[in-house]
Order: structure tokens, then sequence, then C-alpha cells
């Protein structure tokens, strides 16, 4: 680390103060958490908006995890049975990765847990009718056996959510439930550290191919193959901030695996007092009828028994709000100093099909709007959306890439430099910090050009990456 301290209370340090920083880690991580990137509750349909502040009031939920949950659990109660079409045979489903990320006791999977819980339920609901229906089949198989008889056909599971499994399994439990199936782990670490267990490779490429809507194709010696066509596999969880670095691990952070996670960081999170307030039950019932809403949506076959999603397009209006929001997107994108960032901005553009879509369901689910075209309110909400996970993915890709600050390595003068500077800032303000500092225009200038240490808004406006 540096050796030099900074003297908070006016932002200027002194560059004689040779004392080693302390707690770096801690500062380090804080350094990380995006500033001035609200969750956009406003987004939601009424209904859901007090659902997410009753919570934050009653339960103490930070409102970016519940607002996020209840997100991943409409996604995995919509499945397979729509999918959005933005162009000519493009089309994306409701699919999501997501992590919840925050510092132990921070009340990261309780928020999971409560938007879940309606789909827990009717795996409880489920299973209980697995067992009548197993039970009859074991009589059956055994009368049949004694008769001589044709054995019955074994009932199956169909359940959503998984939290122990391998690819194998999954896909055994998906083949058994068209409609789609939710990973679900509260320690999500869990989920990436376990890839490659069973066979080096295979599970990173299987995530990745799940994420695209590929085709899942498993050959089993010991039990007959499985083919999922249209897979649907969501994956949600919480993970710690300092154990992010772990995602970036086994070249993860090269070949796009990273960018396909929705995270949410909220904005200075801590751990909560105890609320004396009582969550009110149309909280939860209001949730829960929601959310069966969601799950009556049929699910349709083709002539060969895989799922056949429902096509659903966006409006004129719709269309062209998305198009001109691609446009700007293609332009940060392809900006040089926004290179590190090219992957985020490009899935984005996937995300972003998805959240429209699932947002537009979850008004009609809600009781505002109908399943006829996605909207162009619809297509705002899902801007509004995409642009907080957009500003989380890229503190993410910084702090994996940087777990040790880079500017560490930079002179006295230039740490001086660049912790004086606002987060964001003009050229004319950054070259007024460097008068101050008795740096010249022409250092700055030079300085500013580095692509490590600073990202070009537009012209004439700047933002430090640490």
């Amino acid at each position: 680390m540096g050796n030099i301290k900074p003297l908070f209370d006016d932002g200027i340090f002194d560059l004689n103060d040779q004392q080693t920083f302390t707690n770096h880690f801690e500062e380090l991580e804080n350094k990380f958490i995006p500033q001035g990137n609200p969750f956009p509750v406003e987004a939601f349909p009424k209904t859901v908006q007090y659902i997410v502040n009753e919570t934050n009031k009653c339960l103490k939920f930070p409102v970016d995890f519940i607002g996020c949950s209840l997100l991943f659990a409409s996604s995995l109660a919509i499945g397979n049975t729509f999918k959005a079409e933005i162009i000519k045979n493009w089309t994306e489903g409701a699919t999501l990765y997501l992590a919840l990320v925050g510092k132990a006791g921070t009340n990261k999977s309780h928020p999971l847990t409560f938007a879940l819980q309606p789909i827990f339920e009717h795996d409880i609901r489920t299973y209980t009718d697995y067992k009548s229906a197993k039970a009859d089949y074991d009589r059956a198989t055994t009368q049949a056996r004694s008769d001589r008889g044709e054995i019955p056909k074994k009932p199956f599971w169909k359940k959503f959510i998984v939290s122990d499994y391998t690819p194998e399994s999954l896909a055994d439990v998906h083949r058994h439930n068209m409609r789609g199936v939710g990973v679900y782990s509260d320690e999500l670490a869990g989920w990436f550290k376990n890839f490659n267990r069973y066979n080096k490779g295979s599970e990173t490429e299987f995530w990745l191919s799940n994420f695209s809507g590929k085709q899942i194709s498993i050959d089993r010696k010991s039990n007959e193959p499985i083919l999922i066509t249209t897979p649907f596999i969501g994956v949600a969880g919480t993970i710690q901030n300092r154990i992010l670095t772990e995602l970036g691990k086994d070249d993860r952070n090269k070949n796009g695996f990273i960018d396909r996670i929705l995270f949410s960081i909220p904005e200075n999170l801590k751990k909560e007092y105890w609320s004396e307030n009582s969550l009110n039950s149309d909280v939860t019932q209001s949730w829960s009828q929601i959310i069966n809403n969601l799950l009556s949506l049929a699910l349709n076959y083709d002539d060969h028994g895989n799922p056949k999603p429902m096509i659903i397009g966006f409006s004129s209006e719709a269309k062209q709000i998305m198009i001109q929001w691609q446009k700007e997107n293609t332009d940060l994108c392809n900006l040089p100093e926004n290179e590190p960032f090219a992957s985020i901005f490009s899935k984005i553009e996937i995300y972003v099909i998805r959240l429209a879509l699932i947002m537009e369901l979850l008004y009609w689910a809600s009781g505002e709007s109908k399943i006829d075209v996605i909207s162009a309110k619809t297509v705002k909400t899902a801007i509004a959306l995409i642009e907080y996970f957009k500003n989380n993915a890229i503190y993410v890709n910084k702090y994996i890439s940087n777990n040790n600050n880079p500017t560490d390595k930079l002179s006295v003068e230039k740490i001086a430099l660049y912790q004086a500077l606002p987060k964001e800032f003009t050229t004319d303000e950054g070259k007024e910090t460097a008068s101050k500092l008795n740096i010249p225009e022409r250092t700055f200038e030079r300085f500013l050009t580095e692509k490590e240490y600073f990202i070009k808004l537009k012209f004439g406006k700047y933002e430090k990456l640490y």
C-alpha cells in the first residue's frame, strides 16, 4: 500500500505524512460500493412498491435486496411460459443470475427467502401430492408384478427450487419440470467454488450455455440420457464483499461468466437495529397472490413435448425507446476508455430485454397491464433497472480486477491528486484541484489519459475508477 495518509477533513493531503494506511481492506471495500446508485423502486407496480417499502420498514430488508429478490422470484414463476421478441428471430426468456452482495449481518438472506416463499409453499404442496402418488405407484407396481400385469407409470416430483445439486441432477429435475428450475444458494460462493468438482471445465460451460438458452444434453452410463431443448435455470444467492475476488478465479473474469451475473450492492449498507413495527398480513398475501398469478400462466408444448413459450413483442413506441437506449449503450461500449467494460455493456443488452419481459408480466400479475405487448412504460422501467445493475457490474469488475489497489504504484504526488479529485469531475474541475496541489496542468492532462484510473463519461467529464 502507498505510504501516505489522507487528512479527511478537507480532502487535501499532507505529502510529508509517511504513516501507513490502516484498515486497508475495509477502505478498499468501501471504495468499490457504488455511490448515488439507488435501486429504482418506482419502476415496480404500485402493489410491489408497497411490499418493498413495508418489508424495509418492518423487517429492515435493504430496499435493493428485497427489490432484486422479488424480480428473481417473478422470473422463476414465469419460467418458460413467455419470451420477448425484440427483433425478428431474437427472443429472450426471463432467466436471471442474481447475487446479493453485502457484509455479514446485513440482512441478505431473508429478503430472498421472503420473495421465494410462495414458490417454496408451491413445492411443499407438490411434494405432498408426489408422496401420495408414489405410494399409489408402489402398491400398484407390487400388485402388477404379482399378477404379471402392466407396470404403471412412475410419478416424479415437479419442483421449482433446488439447493444441492450437480449439473446432472439439476438436468434430471428440470426434465420433470419443463417450466423451469431455480437454484437458490444462501452462500453463492458455494455455487462457483463447486465448479469443476466432478468434471473439469464442464460446469462452467454448462452455466454459460444455460444462460444463452442453448439445449442441455447429458449422456449417462447408468441411466437414460437427458435432453433439455429449452432450458430455464435461474440462480440467486448471497455473497460477502470480500469473497467477490473468488469469482475472478479460473478465468471466470475472462470468459464472460461474471458479466452474466446481476449484482446488487446497496449504498451505505450496514447492520440495522430490530424494528418494532409488525408486518401486516396483507403484504405477504399480496405477494403470494402476485406469484400465484404468474404460476397460473400456462406452459405450452410443441408436437415433441418440448416447451413452446408464447412470444410477446414490443409496441412501436417501446421498440423505439429500446433502440435509442441500445445506440447510447453501444456508443459507451465503443469508447476506448470503456474497453475493460465492453463485455458488461454487451450483456446488459440481453438483460434489458429479459427485464422488460419480467416487468410486463409482473405488471399484469399486479393487475396493472394486459399481456398483449411490452409497453413503452415497461421498457422505461427495464432501462431504469438495467442502469442500476450496470453500475454495480462495473464496480464488481473493478473490485475483482484490482483487489490490490492500482493506485498503490502511483507517485505520492499523483496519489494526493487522485484522492483529492471528486468521484466525478469535469476537466476544468480537475485542473483546479491539480493547481491547489501545485501540480502542473500538463501533468494532470497526461494523468487523465491513463485508462487504468479514469473512465470518460462524455466530452469533458470523467469518473474515477477507484
